[in-house]
């Protein structure tokens, strides 16, 4: 295995362990369209638009959580680069000597070489 293999998946399980600790303290769920079942949430979350079904939520790194009622709410999150990495232009290189994270279809971060 690579180690920028290595290095991508543990960002993907650490980004996934954050993104679920902060549903769980939020009271609702960001996790893929469906993963609940209707009836837990009542009302969308601070900032977050109630739309019709699920096929109208947001896309690339948005929340999408199903209501009671039957609607959805979605509302956008967007990924950040973690601590000691910057956000690489969209269509950049990895710059020669850096590593180079995906951690979503719209953010590549470098980390310098050290």
């Amino acid at each position: 295995m690579s180690r920028r293999w290595l290095v991508r998946v543990a960002l993907a399980a650490t980004g996934s362990a954050l993104a679920l600790g902060g549903c769980a303290a939020g009271g609702g769920s960001e996790g893929p369209p469906g993963a609940l079942s209707a009836g837990r949430v009542q009302e969308c979350k601070s900032g977050d638009t109630r739309v019709a079904s699920e096929a109208q939520c947001l896309q690339d790194d948005a929340a999408c959580y199903p209501l009671a009622s039957g609607d959805w709410c979605t509302g956008e999150r967007g990924n950040r680069c973690p601590t000691g990495s910057v956000a690489l232009a969209a269509g950049a290189p990895c710059p020669p000597g850096a590593r180079c994270i995906d951690l979503g279809e719209s953010l590549t971060c470098t980390i310098a070489p050290g």
